[in-house]
């Protein structure tokens, strides 16, 4: 195989290590956003200005969550009001209202009426077009999500932005339905896209030395890089597994931090290779790239160190830890953009 090929191959692989992660993280964060800005609604007519029902049948929809929906939402926020056995209106405040609560005691509560506030209501689905696209195309989805929320099977809160804030870790936007089929699947196919990208980094030097370009190299890169795909590989697997074991937590801390660890230094000693021989080899790449790319593992391990050593040693709050982790791992992706942006 040519050089030419391989460094072709080298960048099609840089690419897709840096856009797939990418997509999973934020693609995770953004379906967790909308599901915690937003909520199933009872199964009323919502098209209607003015809804009277009979209580019971309020009741019954309301606490019926089977028949909730994303979809069926009213665009803005209702005031709901009771009728009484004597048709007199009487707002339903939210609290313990102890006229309400006797009338609803005595049955005296004979229809309650859903008036529009012409106020915007936000945790309808209908105010993010995207997202209730992809849920009104998929029904099944939708009801697997309404069916697992009233189960208290998943979770999703409100947040604002984890890159700023820390509301959030990365695992927990990625652990459960439906995120976690979209985080797993293109974590563990990044991670055999990685491993393509070490192995052809390793052809490209054999082939550099069989030309005569170069005189020999360290493997080291590659079998560090390996490394680091086998444990991205296995943090993905374990992800949303649960044994309720404290050593298991450990194990999974253990992994991510040695998937950082092999990450940085395949990164380290493949830029050494690069640096070692860029006389004989610069007609393959840009230098101005080289020297950014030197800069940045140098600032990688440095922030690593003291990132590692302050989360050991030091007391961070758990949103400063959120903050790390988001910020770190979308920057260390910026590693195979500087590989992409690399080789000519």
């Amino acid at each position: 195989m040519t050089i030419d090929k391989i460094i072709k191959k080298i960048k099609i692989y840089s690419t897709l290590s840096f856009l797939l992660p990418l997509i999973a993280l934020n693609s995770c964060l953004l379906i967790y956003k909308f599901l915690g800005d937003t909520k199933p609604f009872p199964n009323f007519d919502w098209s209607q200005k003015n809804i009277v029902i009979p209580y019971d049948e309020y009741n019954y929809k309301v606490y019926n969550y089977k028949s909730h929906s994303f979809i069926n939402c009213p665009k803005t926020l209702k005031k709901i009001n009771i009728i009484n056995a004597d048709n007199e209106t009487i707002p339903w405040i939210v609290g313990n209202d102890p006229l309400i609560t006797n009338l609803l005691i005595e049955k005296k509560v004979k229809f309650v009426s859903i008036n529009n506030d012409n106020k915007i209501d936000l945790t309808c689905s209908k105010h993010y077009p995207i997202f209730y696209y992809i849920l009104k195309t998929f029904n099944s989805l939708e009801s697997r999500i309404v069916k697992d929320l009233n189960k208290n099977l998943i979770n999703f809160s409100k947040i604002k932005n984890p890159y700023l804030y820390g509301e959030v870790s990365i695992s927990r936007t990625a652990r459960d339905f439906p995120t976690v089929f979209i985080f797993k699947p293109l974590v563990i196919l990044s991670a055999f896209l990685l491993f393509f990208y070490w192995l052809n980094n390793l052809r490209l030097f054999n082939q550099l030395k069989n030309n005569g370009n170069i005189v020999k190299f360290s493997y080291t890169f590659f079998y560090l890089g390996s490394l680091s795909c086998v444990f991205l590989m296995l943090h993905a697997i374990f992800l949303g597994v649960d044994f309720g074991s404290e050593f298991f937590i450990k194990i999974r801390r253990i992994i991510i931090i040695l998937f950082i660890f092999f990450e940085i230094s395949a990164q380290f000693f493949l830029t050494k290779n690069l640096y070692r021989y860029k006389k004989n080899i610069k007609q393959f790449f840009f230098p101005s790239i080289l020297n950014l790319k030197i800069l940045f593992v140098i600032l990688m391990l440095f922030v690593t160190i003291i990132s590692l050593a302050y989360l050991s040693f030091g007391d961070a709050q758990t949103s400063f830890k959120h903050i790390l982790e988001w910020n770190y791992f979308t920057v260390l992706l910026i590693f195979y953009l500087l590989s992409r942006l690399l080789w000519k």
